[in-house]
């Protein structure tokens, strides 16, 4: 379900990150990056993959502070939401 308060773009951004998911299965943060530009971008693509991690459909992993993202796609996993 989509909250009032979040846009259309927030929707695309979802569809789009699962797609892109679909075909790389796991990857980089910075991979993702590549395919736009500016600090909006960055931060909608960031609380996109936050939102997937949430439901369960991404994994992410983080080595170290400010080492690159690495997010793996679960396909089938998602946690249903508390109320």
């Amino acid at each position: 379900d989509v909250a009032p308060s979040r846009g259309l773009g927030d929707v695309y951004k979802r569809q789009f990150l699962e797609e892109y998911a679909m075909l790389h299965k796991k990857f980089s943060f910075r991979k993702v990056l590549e395919n736009g530009s500016g600090k909006s971008y960055v931060i909608v693509t960031f609380l996109g993959i936050l939102e997937m991690m949430k439901t369960g459909k991404f994994t992410i992993e983080q080595d170290k502070l400010f080492d690159d993202i690495i997010i793996t796609y679960n396909p089938g996993k998602e946690q249903e939401e508390e109320q």
